[in-house]
């Protein structure tokens, strides 16, 4: 990776609209800008790098609701464009998915967070598989992505090197009272 330039703190990444305001991923540091010198798992030659300490947002006119803080977040994309949330609708939220990480040997990684319909309130949300609690989701980089199928968020597994395929999909309950994607 070779570094091109330093971006100013505050520099926008991602952006969704979200109820009255937005979902935003900013640096909240200075941001490395650079590329790729050579194809790997996690891009292509010449593709764009980005480092920083990077906070997810919600913007509702000048007011900023920290949801989440990526320390020192690395992760490649094939262009500089800004990058928009996944929406997933629910009947009580909407629920929005970030994966800045565009491809890896091992599956996306997202960041999810929930919109209440009743009450606009905007938080992160974990997933809870057993007694593990993960703060992102795992999932295919190949269709289907992750989606709403009667109620429940319904997410494919990655396949990756010497693993086996899972056949079927990992399915989740949206529970808004513990902030949870809960597995089935």
């Amino acid at each position: 990776m070779v570094v091109d330039s330093i971006n100013a703190r505050g520099t926008i990444r991602a952006r969704s609209a979200a109820g009255q305001g937005e979902l935003l991923m900013i640096a909240s540091s200075s941001e490395e800008r650079g590329h790729l010198e050579a194809s790997s798992n996690d891009g292509l030659e010449g593709e764009q790098t980005y480092q920083a300490d990077y906070s997810i947002v919600y913007r509702s006119g000048d007011q900023d609701q920290v949801l989440l803080k990526l320390p020192a977040f690395l992760f490649v994309r094939p262009s500089d464009q800004v990058l928009e949330f996944d929406k997933v609708s629910f009947k009580d939220a909407e629920v929005y998915l970030l994966a800045p990480q565009y491809k890896s040997g091992h599956g996306l990684v997202a960041y999810a967070f929930a919109m209440e319909k009743g009450s606009g309130e905007v938080f992160p949300l974990s997933f809870k598989q057993g007694e593990i609690v993960h703060d992102t989701l795992v999932y295919s980089e190949l269709p289907p992505f992750p989606a709403n199928q009667n109620e429940q968020l319904v997410v494919h597994s990655p396949e990756g090197a010497g693993g086996d395929p899972e056949l079927k999909p990992r399915v989740y309950d949206l529970d808004l009272e513990k902030r949870q994607f809960i597995a089935r």
